[in-house]
């Protein structure tokens, strides 16, 4: 049943005179979630609620306040770094293969328009020297910023400190060499979430406009501003982290976004992120301890 003329202006007059009731104040919040439902909308959202769920710097807290305090320790069988294993996978699972399903089967779109594809041949040489470059100036930078206190104490993650009292939780090369090789899964993880998902995402949504000559033009809805939408959140991500990594953050991420953007692919940005984070965890696990040097 249509709502009588009379009544939809008497709603009108009351909401013009500041007449809200908590019914009406409901249905505006209703009404407002139920039009954000579009691509960018459920990218976004599909972020925060995947990101709450990993927790902050990955720490899971949801979960572990789901689970209990020790279910990290039970399915792993007291691994020392377990809690870092868990997260890595949990963190791949929650913020690649979820929203590589969003991707496919909501979207109808291939995961290659979202970064995982290899750079095309076209682009390949270009790829390589950004990969070079990128490596080259992040690893000067990560030599230096392993003299920072903060890092050395954030970093290896598989250092535990308790109470000032610092154990190796690996103490040898296979065991560092197993430890790098499943730290992948982070980084594959954190790029794809914020370069892949959320970068590529967005900058690929198009609206369509009217030109002055009256005709139709579809045009990119967000563009180069999908590079500060994704900074945001990882910035936010990285709230709390030593100083020098804070600082890096707001650079690699507006930097390798445009590079991700040009070749169309993210696995240069992958593989040179977890390549320049091996050096730093080498620095602070195998050559500090050799002059004396404490984490």
């Amino acid at each position: 049943m249509k709502p009588r003329l009379h009544d939809v202006r008497e709603q009108i007059a009351r909401t013009e005179r500041g007449e809200f009731s908590t019914v009406d104040i409901l249905v505006i919040i209703w009404a407002t979630i139920k039009r954000l439902v579009d691509k960018a909308s459920i990218i976004l959202w599909s972020s925060f609620v995947l990101l709450a769920l990993w927790g902050f710097h990955g720490d899971m807290a949801i979960l572990t306040s789901l689970f209990g305090e020790d279910w990290i320790a039970r399915i792993t069988f007291e691994l020392q770094w377990g809690k870092q294993l868990v997260s890595f996978v949990v963190g791949f699972v929650l913020m690649v293969i979820v929203p590589g399903l969003i991707i496919k089967y909501k979207f109808k779109e291939s995961l290659k328009d979202y970064g995982l594809g290899l750079p095309a041949k076209d682009q390949r040489q270009k790829a390589t020297v950004a990969f070079v470059s990128v490596l080259g100036i992040a690893s000067v930078l990560v030599v230096f910023a392993s003299f920072d206190k903060g890092m050395r104490s954030e970093y290896p993650l598989f250092v535990q400190r308790t109470n000032g009292q610092v154990t190796w939780t690996i103490t040898r090369w296979w065991e560092f060499a197993v430890y790098e090789l499943v730290y992948l899964l982070f980084f594959i993880t954190i790029e794809f979430s914020f370069r892949g998902y959320l970068l590529f995402g967005l900058n690929s949504i198009q609206v369509t406009c009217k030109a002055t000559d009256g005709q139709q033009l579809s045009v990119q809805r967000f563009g180069l501003y999908s590079i500060l939408i994704q900074m945001l959140a990882y910035t936010t991500w990285h709230h709390g982290k030593p100083v020098p990594e804070l600082i890096g953050t707001l650079v690699w991420g507006v930097c390798v976004a445009a590079i991700a953007l040009r070749i169309k692919s993210i696995w240069p940005i992958i593989i040179s992120h977890w390549l320049y984070n091996i050096l730093l965890d080498l620095l602070l696990w195998a050559v500090f301890p050799l002059f004396g040097a404490s984490s």
